[in-house]
């Protein structure tokens, strides 16, 4: 998988549970209304597509970009979960 089709996966996960039209790599998804329950329903949903558990980092720094660089890293060295 490419950069880009992560990215893409990334963001159409984080569009549709934000329930936003776009959102930018680097938008910060608190700021876009990512509540506890928001945040555990992009976890899940990475955790299942990627295999990734991100829970550790999504409200470290809740961009896009930061999800993809986390599962790129994790999946590179074969972990299930993400360093912060």
């Amino acid at each position: 998988m490419t950069t880009s089709d992560l990215q893409l996966q990334m963001t159409s996960i984080c569009v549709e549970v934000l329930n936003r039209s776009t959102l930018g790599p680097d938008d910060d998804l608190i700021e876009l209304g990512m509540d506890s329950v928001a945040a555990v329903e992009i976890v899940t949903r990475v955790e299942t597509t990627y295999g990734v558990d991100v829970v550790d980092v999504i409200f470290d720094t809740p961009t896009v970009n930061r999800l993809c660089d986390v599962v790129s890293g994790a999946t590179r060295r074969g972990e299930p979960h993400a360093a912060a």
